[in-house]
């Protein structure tokens, strides 16, 4: 819990951040090789091991409403160590397995992994740091740390053999939990505290607090559906964006630079942007900024030819991203009281589930059409971005 002036322990926070590169480290350190470790190493077929992925991903999004229910009930610290402990297990697993019932098994456990503690380690970020967008900021510019540090440790040690890969990401995972449990210690619990009663209206009425409840739960879903909408185009960074520069620069490891570049642009900038806009602009206008430039840097990178478009292109995205996120973050635990802070995490994990899965699904479909060639087909990304930003300035949040 945070102190009375309401800081958060130092130590329980370190550990917190410590915990967010050492998982991030260890993820990167496998996923960008699995796929090609499946193909080439053990023969699947693309259409196999997309479906594996696929597996391994519904695992982890399709969880996250139970785990925070259950990291409010259990305890974050329980959550995440047993979240980070399933996970060791499926990424050890997966050093032993040559079958695609063995892989899809390893993959539910990496996936159940992830469920457990992604909830958890948001809710004890909102609780000891206030849902304040720059330690939200904090944690993605570490996760970006793990994004560049992790692919290069797996590229060396893939020579000595994939188990070897699995092995370290494994061992990582496995440093994560004494982290989490003596690092963070009881301080990301929420302190017992009785209700504070309900003021009155204008009128001097005792307010109906199922009303009240009934209110928090509709503002709750507008803002998840925002949010599944924003995370529609955030999750292009996945499809459309690596397919665009792949067609431009005809080369993986151009594309590779161009991600490592991003990632470091994400690490370096993440928290002073984010601190400039938290002291200028509320969240939802930082929200409704933030998602308008990731649509619009994709309307660049798409509508227009050649490396110049590709570069510009990634930047506004990447700016919108950096923007994005933390307020993202801020803006779901800010409308939680610490008790439920989870729960509303794993609701906001599931929309963002939802959200992937659609604008995947529907812009994959358009890409054999309007999208197959640079135009202004692409100036849809801006004008959905548009329409998303409209709606965060009408709905009630935090």
């Amino acid at each position: 819990m945070t102190a009375p002036d309401g800081t958060a322990p130092r130590g329980a926070m370190l550990a917190l951040y410590g915990n967010t590169f050492v998982m991030a480290t260890g993820f990167y350190v496998l996923v960008p090789l699995l796929a090609v470790h499946l193909a080439d190493g053990l023969g699947f077929g693309l259409a196999l091991v997309g479906l594996l992925a696929g597996i391994r991903a519904g695992a982890q999004q399709g969880l996250q409403l139970p785990a925070g229910v259950l990291a409010d009930r259990w305890g974050v610290r329980r959550t995440i160590v047993a979240g980070v402990l399933v996970r060791a297990a499926g990424f050890g697993a997966l050093a032993l397995a040559t079958t695609p019932l063995a892989v899809g098994a390893a993959g539910v456990a990496v996936g159940l992994g992830g469920a457990l503690f992604h909830p958890a380690s948001y809710a004890a970020y909102a609780r000891l740091g206030g849902a304040r967008p720059d330690v939200f900021a904090r944690r993605e510019a570490l996760s970006n740390a793990g994004f560049v540090v992790g692919p290069l440790l797996g590229g060396l040690l893939v020579a000595t053999g994939f188990d070897v890969v699995c092995g370290v990401a494994a061992g990582l995972f496995l440093a994560a939990a004494p982290l989490t449990w003596w690092g963070l210690g009881r301080a990301a619990e929420p302190a017992a505290a009785p209700e504070e009663p309900l003021a009155p209206d204008a009128e001097g009425h005792p307010p109906s607090s199922g009303g009240m409840r009934r209110e928090a739960r509709r503002a709750l879903v507008a803002l998840c559906v925002l949010n599944a909408a924003a995370w529609a185009i955030f999750t292009q960074l996945q499809l459309v964006v690596p397919l665009r520069l792949d067609a431009v620069l005809g080369s993986s490891v151009g594309v590779g630079a161009v991600y490592a570049s991003a990632a470091v642009l994400v690490l370096v900038l993440t928290v002073p942007v984010t601190r400039w806009l938290q002291a200028r602009l509320r969240l939802p206008v930082v929200l409704a900024l933030g998602v308008a430039t990731m649509g619009a840097g994709i309307a660049v990178l798409g509508g227009g030819p050649g490396v110049a478009a590709l570069v510009a292109g990634m930047v506004v995205f990447t700016l919108g991203q950096m923007v994005f996120q933390p307020a993202m973050s801020a803006v779901v635990a800010a409308g939680a009281p610490a008790a439920s802070v989870g729960t509303r995490f794993g609701v906001n994990g599931l929309a963002l589930a939802v959200g992937g899965v659609v604008g995947s699904s529907v812009v994959g479909a358009l890409l054999a059409g309007p999208l197959s060639h640079g135009g202004w087909a692409w100036a849809g990304f801006a004008l959905a971005g548009v329409a998303v930003a409209v709606g965060y300035g009408r709905v009630r949040v935090g």
